[in-house]
């Protein structure tokens, strides 16, 4: 912090007397459990001083998860593969972390709220909320098995740690990423509250984000450069993405707030909406008070307005939290059972058969004695229950069905797809049909020694273009060239 500010925090101190300490005394005491639909700072934490112009509270939501994460986590997130843990390529002295590592408690949810949504160095962030999994001594044991998750112990987690840090005015800002770029740093490294110094060594946190790739940690890092701060390393873990692949074709759109309503049944009435913080922080300025309502007698109807929206933020900026951890445990319950998956999270069944069938890294049809339980018999049955409605999954099937020898149920699928009158969820593209015929023409051609029924299935493949159908009714150049150098060898 610069010399000044210093100076000026400790004169305030100095004015204020002795009422801090009692205020930081009474601060240590555990606030009830607050409900997570419902927060407010008068019940459930109190706001205590943390640096010139800084604010913190710390509350903890009841919660459950299992201790031990699914061994096909890593599936459905790809940032937690092996492959790309320790991939970060502006903090190189980050160690590598196998995935039996990516224990619960080091995954570190993120989220910022700052007074602009396009980034740009003149963006500020004004409020950073951080969120991990601990025990909860004072959280009932029934807690403990609500959504049943297979192998979940009632020895997992059963809470939500939510760290909030409050920026008042821009001179404390120094102070905010202090205690920021502090509560990042790996928790197995003493001295965690190091500044202005990469720290090394300890294994570092799964920075867990929504969309933070490209906004939060990118505003952290530049508010972090331009004051003098060098971040700590951490593993960034993005849902966007895999929230996309399961959700983007099921819903209007894939953001937090809407995945969190209508796939976790979250309830955000009367939140205040994230698109408001800028002019709340703005107000919050303007109105030049001081930031009250910090006891638990207050009573949030007497503060004055800009106090009642900042606090209304702080609040919005809990639930994001409480719905990104809860959006990380329903990855965990899709992993743990991705069978059922579809009818409690109403997620794209074809999107979740390809990438279980493309992790698997093999055929994902099984022998005839294959386990029951094997990843490869999950993969096999949602291809198959996804072929059924989807046209890529029964092309990817009819496929599979060849390269093992099963021509018979391979012919099945894809004359399904040759076939004009299938009804399918999605509509089946011209480029997929040509594809099943190709399959087939080259079937009858080697396999039933048809040279006739080859050349009908390669015209009636090229006679699936339509003009003027659009994109769906095209062939890709290459697809079109090869069918019609397969149609003159036949006519030869």
């Amino acid at each position: 912090m610069p010399q000044n500010l210093r100076a000026r925090l400790a004169r305030i101190r100095k004015t204020q007397g002795e009422a801090g300490t009692a205020q930081g005394e009474d601060d240590g005491k555990k606030s009830p459990t607050p409900a997570p639909g419902s927060i407010n700072q008068t019940e459930y934490g109190k706001w205590q001083e943390a640096g010139y112009k800084v604010m913190r509270r710390t509350l903890t939501l009841p919660f459950t998860l299992p201790t031990i994460l699914p061994e096909t986590l890593p599936w459905l997130v790809p940032d937690l593969e092996r492959d790309r843990l320790g991939a970060i390529s502006d903090l190189p002295d980050v160690p590598h972390i196998p995935p039996e590592d990516a224990a619960p408690e080091r995954f570190l949810f993120f989220d910022l709220e700052t007074t602009g949504l396009s980034g740009g160095a003149g963006t500020v962030a004004f409020l950073a909320a951080f969120g991990r999994f601990v025990h909860d001594p004072k959280t009932p044991d029934n807690l403990s098995k609500r959504n049943n998750v297979p192998g979940r112990a009632a020895s997992g987690y059963t809470g939500l740690e939510v760290t909030q840090f409050l920026l008042l005015d821009y001179p404390g800002e120094d102070d905010f990423l202090e205690q920021v770029v502090s509560f990042i740093a790996p928790p197995d490294k003493p001295n965690r509250g190091s500044l202005k110094t990469s720290v090394s060594g300890g294994l570092p946190y799964f920075l867990t984000t929504y969309n933070g790739k490209a906004f939060d940690t990118q505003i952290l890092k530049t508010r972090c450069l331009l004051n003098g701060f060098a971040l700590p390393p951490f593993l960034q873990v993005d849902l966007l993405h895999p929230a996309r692949r399961l959700w983007k074709r099921m819903l209007p759109n894939c953001s937090q707030a809407t995945i969190e309503t209508m796939v976790l049944g979250l309830d955000r009435t009367g939140d205040t909406p994230g698109s408001q913080a800028p002019d709340i922080w703005f107000n919050f300025l303007r109105a030049g008070g001081e930031f009250t309502g910090m006891g638990a007698g207050e009573e949030s109807g007497r503060l004055p307005e800009h106090c009642r929206a900042l606090l209304g933020i702080c609040d919005h900026n809990v639930k994001d939290i409480f719905g990104l951890a809860s959006l990380f445990r329903a990855f965990t319950e899709i992993a743990a059972s991705p069978l059922d998956a579809a009818a409690h999270f109403n997620c794209d069944e074809e999107n979740l058969a390809m990438r279980w069938r493309h992790s698997v890294r093999h055929d994902v049809l099984p022998n005839d004695n294959a386990d029951e339980n094997s990843q490869e018999k999950t993969a096999a049955l949602l291809l198959k229950a996804a072929a059924a409605q989807y046209p890529r999954s029964c092309l990817r099937l009819g496929f599979d069905h060849f390269r093992r020898g099963r021509y018979e149920k391979g012919r099945a699928a894809l004359q399904r797809l040759a076939d004009k009158q299938s009804v399918w969820e999605i509509p089946c593209t011209a480029a997929i049909q040509a594809l099943a015929l190709r399959s087939l023409s080259i079937d009858a051609e080697h396999r039933l020694d048809r040279q006739d029924t080859a050349l009908a299935y390669i015209e009636r493949a090229l006679s699936a273009e339509q003009p003027g159908g659009g994109e769906k009714a095209s062939l890709p150049g290459g697809l079109r060239e090869d069918l019609e150098k397969r149609k003159k060898r036949l006519c030869r």
